[in-house]
Parts: structure tokens; C-alpha cells; sequence
């Protein structure tokens, strides 16, 4: 993460500017706001924004409260999701009220443009930041390429087919990456499903790479039970949280699942980089 004098930020003038990263969030979990305002709280410190806020579509503060209260004339939206899908281009748009890319409205506070940035999961970057974490879980779990496989798992969605073809392309660049294993796509909700990764690979090693921008509800729960693992578990919660992957055997295969990509401390850097890019397009 550079900091505020480096040469990246040092051509961004946002000291008038406000940064709301918005995530879906989850009641049950807080997994998702969590790693959203510890981004918040990194770029915060960086003293490039008049105002850096969090705001959630399912749980407080929701995202239209905290647009309503920060007081700055311009303001980034930055959804922190994995892909351009139904949340991002429906759900979110309608809980701000905004009318295209770039809104123009009037606040108590005067008038306001507000941008709405691309989701961080589509930064180009992504792919590579990956790649080194599955690099440096196969290495560190001494996990033999030839007996193993990666499998990479999307959300997926029938409301739209954003999720699916991003994950599908996001599997194309990690196969371009070298990283030694087959890799294979499963998704949440449609198939292939997640649920039935055992009929998806005969691989004796299996390495999990939940495509998600947060450890919410899906990474947290959903997906780990999918596979097998006992997300009550206190050790496996205590992992995950120390961003850390999560082993077990089964069925006479090594499972291993990686934490979701959302907590790195590089999302930070992609969070600004889709700032960058609207700032550029838009501004």
C-alpha cells in the first residue's frame, strides 16, 4: 500500500472528496464489514479524502444514510464486490437513488455528483494478487502440483450472468499464471455447484479459492459447509479471521480451503485504483 507521498497519490486531488465503500453485508456475519472498514480505516490514513465512510445494503449504516450525511461536494462510491452483477448495476444504484454513473443531486448540505465507481473485483490486478496466494498456500502446505487440484468458486446467480463469465475469465488469466495444478470453476448458485466438488475433480488435493471480495456469510459459512468443513468450528473461525487457510482430510483427500481475497491488505490500493479509473473517465 504506498502512502500519501507516493507518486499515485501524489496526482490525486481529492481533499474536497469524499470515498463511501459500500459492501452487501450480512446480519449474521461480520465478516464483510469488517474488512471493508479495515480498507476504510487503511485509506483513511493516507489523508488523500475530506471524508472516507463505510455503508452496507443489508445491515446499519446502510448506504443511503451515510451518502445522506457526508457533507463534500463530490463523493466516490466504490462498490466492494466481486463483479459488475445484480448488485452492483440494481440493488445498489436503487438503495442511492442514483441515476447513471455519475449523479447529480441536491443535499440539506447543497448540491452534491456522486460517482459510482466499478466494483473492486474487476480491477485487472486481481487475478495476479490470486495467484500469489495460491502460490504461497501450495508452497507453505507442501501440496505436490501433480496430485492436486484448484478450484476456483464464484457466486454465480440467476438473475444475471455477470458472476458466472467474470469468474470464468478470472479462471482464464489464473491459468495463464503457471501455477501448476488444473484448475476447475464451481459456483454457489448454479451449477456446477460447489456442493458437488467431489464429482468435479479426482484430485487427492483439492486447494478452494473462494472468489469473494469478503469472509460474509458465504466464506464464512455456507461455502466451508459445501465443502465439508465445520464453520462453528472455534479454530476454523479463528483462521479465517487470521486470514489464514484452513486444512482438513476427508474421504482420503486433503481439503484446503483459502480465505476469501477481500482481506488482503492490497484490496486497499484497488479500492483507490477504481477511483483513479472513474476520476479519469468521469471527472
Amino acid at each position: 500500500m504506498p502512502d500519501d507521498t507516493s507518486p499515485d497519490n501524489a496526482i490525486l486531488d481529492f481533499s474536497h472528496t469524499g470515498l463511501l465503500i459500500t459492501a452487501h453485508g450480512s446480519p449474521s456475519t461480520s465478516g464483510g464489514r469488517a474488512s471493508s472498514r479495515k480498507h476504510a480505516e487503511t485509506i483513511r490514513g493516507l489523508n488523500l479524502f475530506a471524508d472516507v465512510q463505510t455503508g452496507f445494503l443489508t445491515e446499519k449504516p446502510f448506504v443511503k444514510d451515510v451518502l445522506d450525511a457526508m457533507a463534500v461536494p463530490e463523493v466516490y462510491v466504490v462498490p466492494n464486490l466481486a463483479c459488475a452483477g445484480y448488485i452492483s448495476t440494481n440493488k445498489l444504484p436503487q438503495a442511492l437513488s442514483l441515476t447513471g454513473q455519475v449523479t447529480e443531486r441536491i443535499t440539506p448540505q447543497g448540491h452534491q455528483r456522486v460517482f459510482l465507481t466499478d466494483p473492486v473485483g474487476t480491477d485487472p490486478h486481481l487475478p495476479q494478487m490470486l495467484a500469489t496466494r495460491i502460490d504461497a498456500a501450495i508452497k507453505a502446505l507442501d501440496v505436490d502440483p501433480d496430485e492436486a487440484a484448484i478450484m476456483l468458486i464464484g457466486h454465480g446467480s440467476q438473475k444475471s450472468r455477470a458472476s458466472f463469465e467474470h469468474t470464468e475469465q478470472i479462471a482464464r488469466d489464473l491459468d495463464r499464471k503457471n501455477l501448476g495444478a488444473p484448475l476447475a470453476t464451481a459456483y454457489l448458485e448454479e451449477p456446477p455447484y460447489i456442493k458437488d466438488w467431489a464429482t468435479l475433480t479426482q484430485a487427492t488435493t483439492v486447494v478452494f479459492v473462494p472468489f469473494l471480495i469478503s469472509d460474509g456469510y458465504h466464506g464464512a459459512n455456507e461455502i466451508p459447509q459445501d465443502i465439508g468443513f465445520d464453520p462453528k468450528n472455534p479454530g476454523f473461525r479463528d483462521r479465517l479471521a487470521q486470514v489464514q487457510s484452513n486444512v482438513m482430510e476427508r474421504d482420503g483427500r486433503r481439503l484446503i480451503y483459502l480465505p476469501p481475497i477481500g482481506d488482503a491488505p492490497e484490496v486497499s490500493e484497488l479500492i483507490l485504483n477504481r477511483v483513479r479509473a472513474a476520476k479519469s473517465e468521469y471527472a
